[in-house]
């Protein structure tokens, strides 16, 4: 395959841009950034072109590329004083916005969903922040696309048993992480 050709070049990406967009957005949690590192990563793809081994999946490829690239960012973030717009403001009252995306919020009121249903969900997405980087990769990429433990190992460069280790304790540590906070399902 000739990822220097732009034809083929366009239907790869027609044919993974999503996936690898859901998954830089679910690593990194801004919309921004992850159309940054999916641009990037068929930057990459093309400039690189001739280290893609021949017989190997296209794919596993892309999404080794897209994992780096956000695993990059996300370290070097820790290092970069940057303002965000999700930042509390510090002179806030009860009236006024508790963050500055708050601020940019229109008059519209957020879609009629449960309060029950949105802490679960704003609980689930703080447990799959703290799961270690690892971790948090393969339940994001085993949830939100759908791959098979083997698939999993070969993008990540990991054994079969250590995907299938990862899945288990971040779905131990979610499970109690629900569990503490109240919102876990009864066992079966």
């Amino acid at each position: 395959m000739d990822l220097t050709d732009p034809a083929t070049l366009r239907k790869v990406f027609e044919s993974h841009g999503k996936g690898l967009y859901n998954l830089a957005y679910r690593l990194l949690g801004d919309r921004q950034w992850a159309e940054d590192m999916l641009q990037e990563t068929f930057v990459r793809a093309y400039t690189r072109a001739d280290t893609f081994r021949a017989g190997g999946q296209v794919s596993t490829w892309l999404y080794r590329i897209c994992i780096n690239l956000c695993y990059d960012h996300l370290r070097a973030r820790k290092y970069r004083a940057m303002a965000s717009l999700d930042a509390p403001i510090s002179a806030s009252s009860e009236s006024t916005p508790q963050t500055w995306s708050a601020t940019l919020a229109g008059n519209t009121p957020p879609a009629a969903e449960s309060a029950e249903k949105r802490d679960t969900e704003r609980c689930v997405r703080e447990l799959i922040d703290d799961l270690p980087e690892r971790k948090k990769t393969v339940a994001l990429v085993r949830q939100d696309h759908g791959m098979t433990v083997q698939e999993i190992a070969e993008v990540l460069g990991l054994t079969a048993r250590t995907v299938q280790n990862c899945l288990r304790r971040a779905k131990h540590k979610l499970y109690f992480g629900l569990k503490q906070a109240g919102l876990a399902p009864a066992m079966a």
